[in-house]
C-alpha cells in the first residue's frame, strides 16, 4: 500500500474519532441538563423573557426565551446570572446558586414599570377570517382576541406577528411587520389590520420579509 492511501485511511479514522466523540460530548451536555436542578420562577407581569447567562433560553416550548409565570426550568449545579425582560419594564437581574443538594429552588421576581413606559398600543382587525388569528408582539407577548390594546410601552421600534390560524394553512408565513412609538406625547398608537385578496396587510406598520 502507497504512503499516500497509508495516510488517507488515518486521516478517516481520525475523522471518525473525533465525530464519535464530539456526538457523545453534545449529546451528555444535554442530557445533563435535562437532568439538572429544577428552578421555578414566579413573575410579575406573568409573561417575561427569560436569559440564562446571558444567552437566551432555549427550553422546550419556549418561544424566542418568552415563558409564562410560573417558568419551570433546569440548571446544573453552580452559580448562575438570570435575566427577566419585557417591553415597558426594567430588565432584573439576579444571580442564584444551584448545588446537587438542592431538589427545587423557587424564586420570585417583579419588574418595574419604566418611568419611560408611557405609550399605548391598539390593534384592531377588521376582516372576519383574522379573528381568530395569533398576534404576537415583541416576539413573545400573544394575543388571540383582538382589538388588542397593550399599555405601559416605551417609545421606540416594536415588532408585531400575525399568525393565522392552523386550520386554515398550517404551511402559511406569518406576517410581520414593525412600527415605531413616538417619543413625544402619550397619544395610543394604532394599527388596523385587513385582509385583501388574501393578504394581510397593516397600517401604520412596515412589512418585514424576514425576522
Amino acid at each position: 500500500m502507497s504512503p499516500f492511501k497509508k495516510n488517507l485511511i488515518l486521516l478517516g479514522c481520525n475523522l471518525a474519532v473525533w465525530a464519535i466523540n464530539s456526538f457523545t460530548y453534545s449529546s451528555g451536555i444535554t442530557l445533563f441538563a435535562k437532568k439538572g436542578i429544577a428552578v421555578v420562577i414566579q413573575t410579575t407581569p406573568p409573561r417575561t423573557k427569560l436569559s440564562v447567562n446571558g444567552a437566551i433560553w432555549r427550553g422546550t416550548g419556549i418561544t424566542n426565551g418568552w415563558v409564562q409565570s410560573p417558568a419551570r426550568i433546569n440548571l446544573i449545579p453552580g452559580q448562575h446570572k438570570i435575566t427577566l425582560e419585557r417591553p415597558g419594564y426594567i430588565p432584573h437581574s439576579f444571580k442564584v446558586l444551584v448545588t446537587e443538594s438542592d431538589s427545587e429552588i423557587r424564586l420570585n421576581s417583579e419588574l418595574e414599570i419604566s418611568t419611560e413606559a408611557n405609550s399605548s398600543v391598539e390593534i384592531d382587525v377588521t376582516d372576519q377570517d383574522l379573528q381568530t388569528a395569533t398576534l404576537i408582539l415583541d416576539q413573545g407577548l400573544e394575543i388571540t382576541a383582538p382589538p388588542l390594546m397593550v399599555q405601559d410601552l416605551t417609545p421606540g421600534m416594536h415588532i408585531l406577528e400575525i399568525r393565522k390560524s392552523s386550520t386554515e394553512n398550517s404551511k402559511a408565513k406569518p406576517f410581520l411587520c414593525t412600527f415605531s412609538i413616538p417619543s413625544t406625547g402619550n397619544a395610543t398608537y394604532k394599527i388596523t389590520v385587513s385582509a385583501k385578496n388574501g393578504r394581510i396587510q397593516a397600517s401604520n406598520c412596515l412589512r418585514l420579509k424576514k425576522l
